[in-house]
């Protein structure tokens, strides 16, 4: 059987992200400090890995994004998001009129 390219780049990406996960969950687990920096290190280096083979594969098409994922401002109408009073036009728990936030 013959891989396609992309199907190399869908398990270099799927690997990356599991791979990733693992040295994460192992940052969060290390109670040396010398060895969580080191797995930090390397989890960074998996992530840049990551960003490569999905800049690569965005480029070709075959990673395409989903809208809410790219950062792209949406006005509220798209999000629902009104402003201080909220989605009803009334105060949230904690804002008084005007919209101050209070430091309690």
């Amino acid at each position: 059987m013959q891989f396609s390219d992309r199907d190399i780049l869908t398990d270099l990406i799927t690997g990356t992200k599991m791979i990733s996960t693992g040295y994460h969950t192992a940052v969060l687990e290390a109670a040396n400090d010398r060895i969580r920096n080191t797995l930090i290190h390397i989890n960074n280096e998996e992530l840049n890995a990551q960003k490569q083979i999905f800049d690569l594969m965005h480029s070709r098409g075959w990673y395409p994004l989903d809208p809410l994922y790219t950062g792209a401002p949406m006005g509220a109408e798209a999000t629902g998001i009104r402003g201080p009073e909220g989605p009803m036009g009334r105060m949230g728990p904690g804002m008084p009129p005007g919209g101050e936030v209070r430091n309690w």
